[in-house]
């Protein structure tokens, strides 16, 4: 099987092929970049630096994928990954890197989004390339922090994970990164019910199975603050991400009391109520939300804040229609970003400061880029390692004008 290329003959590639690989860089989404006869090939369970053996499982005309299968010359910072699983299921990318590398191949991430999408160069007042992604919590291990896990069901009789783009389902009896008990609590209530099984885990200790109406009650505390919320409204993962986010985004807005501000893509009101607490009565915090089931949790949890206005809409509709002011925006959109239109707005409406809660990488450097034309900057930026063993990394940028 030969096709002829400019220069020589190279083999045709087939899907099920080992090939040779020299892995070169992290790539975002949990993947390594190597290149096959001059194509692209994104690799699963690689290090940059190391040489492999790998299968091809997809071709496309303008990469192919692959799947380590052996490990010729193997990185310093591969190790044995700590889940019977890690390989075969879709859950983690990253178990056999060691943590402290896992978060240099996401700070590696994380600058060329925001350099070749944003045309960032500064950040925190030093260069993007001495920019690093950081630990969440100081105790951090990278196992039992989910809060928050889907499992499917198999025959009404066990349950599993898929594996990485596959509808396959690998049957599983525990899974470490989800918090202890997780798959346990699914499995025993596998014969009630269909389709998929989720279950939450409160921070006061509540462990349920998500139902159809997206209840039972969790009550979620972060700092002196409650919530009472529906166990399937949308709440951070990571046990101690709440905190940590909250506590970023109130240091860098740095409201005052009297300061009007808003917050977008509010879910159940963590930041809005948050911060409502720096600006006092004598101000105003705003939250927009579309999901009616997060806009109703943050209205019972929130009721004893006044210089609260929470609003059930559309963001990216809502934002067209008003006429006011605001000191200071907090921004946490799907992982698709805000987007041109959204960003435009808010540049009309806002006067001192953004507040962007990003879960994308590539959507906080495209946002970067049209906040930048409209005369944004991005001074400040913390990346949080709140997804450990995973692709995944949470992004808080400050924006200010120039």
């Amino acid at each position: 099987r030969k096709v002829k290329s400019q220069m020589t003959e190279i083999d045709v590639v087939k899907i099920g092929d080992i090939v040779d690989l020299q892995i070169d860089k992290v790539a975002n989404g949990g993947f390594c970049i190597a290149r096959f006869n001059g194509q692209v090939v994104f690799v699963r369970h690689g290090i940059p630096g190391e040489t492999v053996k790998a299968e091809i499982t997809d071709i496309s005309k303008k990469f192919l994928r692959a799947d380590v299968v052996e490990v010729v010359s193997g990185s310093e910072h591969r190790v044995d990954a700590p889940c019977t699983y890690a390989g075969v299921c879709g859950g983690c990318d990253w178990q056999h890197v060691s943590l402290s590398h896992q978060r240099s191949l996401k700070s590696e991430v994380v600058r060329e989004q925001l350099a070749h999408l944003g045309g960032i160069t500064h950040v925190n007042g030093k260069p993007l390339a001495e920019f690093e992604v950081i630990a969440l919590s100081p105790n951090e291990d990278g196992l039992r922090w989910r809060t928050r896990n889907r499992y499917s069901r198999i025959g009404g009789v066990s349950v599993g994970m898929k594996m990485p783009r596959s509808h396959t389902v690998i049957e599983i009896d525990d899974c470490l990164i989800a918090v202890e008990g997780s798959v346990q609590l699914a499995q025993d209530k596998v014969h009630l019910g269909q389709g998929d099984i989720s279950t939450a885990q409160s921070s006061t200790g509540q462990h349920v199975v998500v139902d159809q109406r997206g209840g039972p009650w969790l009550d979620e505390t972060v700092g002196d603050r409650s919530w009472r919320i529906h166990a399937g409204s949308f709440w951070q993962v990571h046990k101690d991400a709440p905190k940590v986010f909250v506590d970023t985004v109130r240091r860098f807005a740095n409201l005052k009391p009297g300061d009007k501000a808003l917050d977008l893509y509010a879910g159940a009101g963590l930041f809005a109520a948050s911060i409502a607490a720096d600006v006092t009565e004598k101000g105003e915090v705003v939250a927009v939300e579309s999901v009616i089931d997060s806009m109703r949790d943050a209205r019972r949890s929130c009721s004893d804040l006044p210089q609260m206005d929470l609003i059930t809409a559309d963001v990216s509709k809502w934002i067209t229609q008003i006429d006011e002011d605001f000191e200071v925006v907090i921004l946490d959109p799907p992982r698709a970003g805000a987007g041109l239109d959204v960003i435009t707005e808010l540049n009309r409406i806002t006067k001192r400061a953004i507040v962007y809660v990003a879960c994308e990488p590539s959507a906080l450097g495209r946002d970067a880029k049209y906040l930048s034309d409209a005369g944004w900057s991005m001074t400040q930026l913390v990346g949080l390692d709140a997804f450990p063993m995973t692709g995944h990394v949470e992004c808080i940028a400050l924006f200010e004008r120039f």
